[in-house]
């Protein structure tokens, strides 16, 4: 029976005996060090009168110490995680204990212990009572392996920064860890030569194949700042002839906001093997695109709609309602909004299937949204070819679905997210994106304005060929790849979000936004780069097999079409293209109206009539150009301020 205890009778003892135990032996230390002090001052022989005084003193002077070192917080410090600080304030304590000392001698008229004693013998106290506080910090930075059957990793760490150093310190506290920190490589000519934590700098990236060989390193921990992730590529080059596996160490600021755990090393991903500088959108015009309007946002449960979602509500719009067939993922994010959003922002989910069109201006009647984002719709190549009634269904009526409903309820824009593909499409898929686009420059030229978003390769979203290679190193291959020609252009999802709304502050009507993505990258070249970096050889350790190109798959990719020109924005990396064949708006949705009532009677060649709705610009019917701007006023009410 514990009684009025909180915590077991034996804890409280054992506490008791440690804290007697510690200031036992601070009083020790300090009889010791005053011992030390007059045995020096005397050379040996002290007077039996010191002697008697210390006996009496010393247990003073030892009390004083004991209320210094409480009143400053020594006592309450865990020292194992001692810092500078604390032992700033652990001199501190000495030096107000001695100068008390000293104010009494000086008014003594007989110093049985000489004034000289009592600054030696402080020294000596600080010096005794710091090594016994740092022991356990001592013991922990021994860097003895937590077992000896355990054999640790050498860890080779590049970049001596904050990241870096603070990998080297939780690799060399926690003996958990398989790692040990054997040295660093950073380009700082300052840091040559130094210790950090104990381990050394041995030089510039250049000196990377030297320490692998000189320090046998099984691991290449790559802690590079942010701003200098476009090295990256080179510190590669000049790791993978050792075939050491790489690692990446998370920043100290994802870290602190808990994206990642102290000392994680992860693997590399696609988007850091290519090592792009990220677009910086303009923040001041996406806000005043956003901000106090009502936002809907269509397949917003998408990898690429949940990230869209995130950064719409930074904007703060005044309402944000999320449209998606997926009811499990739209109710994580919205519980996941409703939480961000503490009452501040309306979040309102919609579970419908866009080719519902009556279910659709119902939902648009209700929610009068302001600024559409269109992200719904089917994006696997292979799965439309196979399926063309869903691609036409989903990506050509329900698009046409939601801007005829956006337009009914006077939204002011919409922005529709199209592929790469749509460019003289071959592929199913890339036929029902341009329909898309042909419908952006050719509805009805009122209060909304419409735009595209043509997206490359996303890297990030779920269901792409690199998250494949990535399942298929981890399973030991092999690594399939069409062809060994197949080149593609890459954006993130952060990226895309970005464009998106950065489309949304830059929209006049009609336009077709790219974001400069620079050079195309060969997926073979990409898959080997991949394979290289966890430490493996392409071809021997891991197979890439070669499948041929899927129905509809290009070699290579165009970003603009043939009657298409390309236009400079406000934006550097964003461009705008336009297109110069004219068609009419209202013939080309009485197609797609058309195609709907045949593709219910199962008559014709459904993938070949969406082909053909794709040229449509190219089959005549021009009526005459249509405006660089809307018809109606396009002036942009300001957000209500704060």
């Amino acid at each position: 029976m514990r009684g009025p205890y909180p915590y077991p009778r034996r804890s409280l003892l054992s506490s008791a005996s440690r804290v007697g135990l510690s200031l036992l032996l601070d009083i020790g230390i300090v009889f010791g060090a005053y011992a030390l002090g007059l045995w020096l001052k005397f050379d040996g022989k002290v007077p039996s009168e010191s002697w008697h005084t210390l006996a009496w003193a010393g247990a003073l002077i030892g009390f004083a110490y004991i209320l210094s070192y409480q009143a400053l917080g020594v006592y309450r410090t865990a020292w194992q995680y001692g810092s500078l600080r604390d032992a700033v304030l652990l001199a501190a304590a000495v030096a107000i204990v001695t100068a008390g000392i000293l104010a009494v001698n000086a008014l003594l008229p007989k110093r049985p212990i000489p004034l000289t004693v009592n600054v030696i013998s402080a020294a000596f106290i600080l010096l005794g009572h710091g090594m016994v506080r740092m022991l356990p910090r001592l013991w922990s930075t021994a860097g003895f392996p937590a077992s000896p059957e355990t054999p640790r990793q050498r860890v080779l760490i590049v970049g001596a920064g904050d990241t870096g150093q603070l990998l080297a310190w939780e690799l060399q506290h926690n003996r958990s860890q398989p790692y040990h920190a054997v040295c660093f490589v950073d380009d700082d000519p300052g840091l040559e030569g130094k210790r950090v934590h104990g381990v050394p700098v041995v030089g510039g990236r250049y000196e990377i194949p030297d320490a692998i060989e000189k320090y046998q390193v099984d691991l290449v921990a790559l802690a590079l700042p942010p701003e200098r992730a476009p090295r990256l590529q080179e510190v590669l080059a000049l790791v993978e002839p050792y075939k050491v596996p790489v690692r990446l160490v998370p920043g100290l600021a994802d870290v602190m906001e808990g994206r990642a755990q102290r000392g994680e090393m992860r693997e590399l991903t696609v988007e850091d093997l290519l090592a792009r500088e990220p677009m910086d959108v303009d923040e001041a015009e996406c806000r005043r695109a956003i901000a106090g309007r009502v936002v809907l946002i269509t397949g917003a449960a998408g990898s690429i709609g949940v990230e869209l979602t995130r950064r719409v509500f930074e904007l703060r719009p005044s309402a944000l309602h999320l449209l998606d067939t997926n009811e499990t993922g739209l109710h994580e994010l919205r519980v996941e909004m409703v939480q961000k959003a503490q009452g501040s922002c309306p979040v309102k989910p919609w579970l419908c299937n866009i080719a519902d069109q009556q279910k659709l201006h119902d939902i648009f009647e209700a929610s009068r949204p302001q600024v559409v984002f269109h992200l719904a719709g089917y994006k696997h190549l292979t799965m439309m070819e196979e399926n063309p009634d869903q691609a036409f269904e989903t990506n050509v009526l329900g698009t046409l679905n939601i801007f005829e409903a956006a337009q009914a309820v006077q939204a002011e824009e919409v922005v529709f997210l199209s592929s790469h593909t749509a460019v003289n499409p071959s592929s199913v898929y890339g036929a029902s994106k341009r329909v898309g686009e042909l419908l952006v420059s050719s509805m009805p030229k009122r209060r909304t304005r419409f735009c595209a978003v043509r997206l490359t390769n996303v890297i990030d979203s779920r269901g792409t060929v690199l998250a494949l290679f990535s399942r298929q190193i981890q399973g030991g291959g092999p690594v399939s790849v069409t062809d060994p020609r197949v080149a593609r252009y890459f954006l993130t999802i952060n990226e895309v979000a970005g464009l998106v709304i950065q489309a949304a502050a830059l929209c006049r009507g009609g336009e077709v936004f790219l974001l400069d993505t620079g050079e195309e990258v060969r997926i073979a070249e990409l898959a080997e780069r991949l394979i290289r970096s966890r430490g493996m050889e392409p071809g021997r350790d891991i197979q890439i097999v070669y499948t041929g190109l899927r129905p509809g798959e290009k070699l290579s990719e165009s970003l603009t079409g043939e009657n298409e020109s390309l236009e400079a924005t406000s934006h550097p990396r964003v461009l705008a293209a336009r297109s110069n064949a004219y068609f009419s708006g209202a013939e080309l949705r009485a197609g797609i109206r058309e195609l709907e009532v045949d593709r219910r009677r199962r008559t014709g060649n459904l993938a070949g009539r969406l082909h053909a709705l794709a040229r449509f610009d190219q089959a005549g019917g021009a009526t005459e150009p249509p405006p660089s701007q809307p018809v109606e006023s396009e002036t942009r009410e300001e957000a209500p301020s704060e």
